[in-house]
């Protein structure tokens, strides 16, 4: 009798033993799960944030370089001073928020020498390819300049104008015409790299 109470006991202290192991070792798994759960979430909300700043920063120098196209249609430019502290300031942005995005797995060309870089080593980013570590905003895709380089073109043609302007000489009607175009290329390529933009945002809501 004294011996079956041991052994029972013993069974006991086994098994508390036992039992205590397991919801150790699945407490322990938990938590893991939890904090690696945590961890990606608080990569995709800074991953996010980094998106919203090219975002952001794109908008905002495409819409500087607007109106100033529309003041220069209107005779009411400003100055030439002006807008070339305005735009480096609004350019560097972009380009700041271009570059951290590189943390993602980014590629994003920022002048014709990187677009040509680029053309050979990467193709344009699809949704379904997403998992990969490199992905390319839209760039020099069916020989159309990327957003970084057709910002260029309309500042550079931009700050010319108000030049010559300076200098006493007006647009003609030909002139307008080759910003207008310029701007439509720019905003043609911030619509491409918006679609990207807005593909992602929504794969990290997921």
């Amino acid at each position: 009798m004294a011996d079956s109470a041991e052994l029972f006991g013993l069974i006991g202290v086994v098994g508390g033993a036992v039992l205590g192991a397991g919801a150790t070792m699945l407490s322990s798994a938990l938590q893991t799960r939890t904090a690696e759960r945590t961890r990606r979430r608080s990569r995709a909300e800074e991953e996010m944030r980094r998106l919203i700043a090219l975002r952001k920063s794109t908008r905002e120098a495409l819409a500087y370089l607007s109106d100033t196209v529309e003041g220069l249609e209107s005779g009411r430019p400003g100055s030439r001073d002006a807008f070339t502290a305005g735009w480096q300031a609004a350019r560097n942005a972009v380009t700041d928020a271009a570059d951290m995005t590189t943390i993602d797995g980014f590629g994003f060309a920022q002048s014709r020498s990187s677009e040509e870089a680029m053309r050979g080593r990467l193709q344009p980013s699809r949704r379904r390819a997403w998992p990969g570590r490199r992905r390319q905003i839209p760039g020099p895709v069916q020989g159309r300049p990327g957003i970084g380089t057709s910002l260029d073109a309309v500042g550079f043609a931009v700050g010319e104008a108000l030049r010559a302007r300076d200098l006493g000489t007006a647009l003609s009607p030909e002139d307008m015409r080759r910003l207008r175009e310029l701007m439509t290329r720019a905003e043609e390529g911030r619509s491409a790299l918006l679609t990207t933009l807005l593909d992602r945002m929504e794969d990290l809501q997921e």
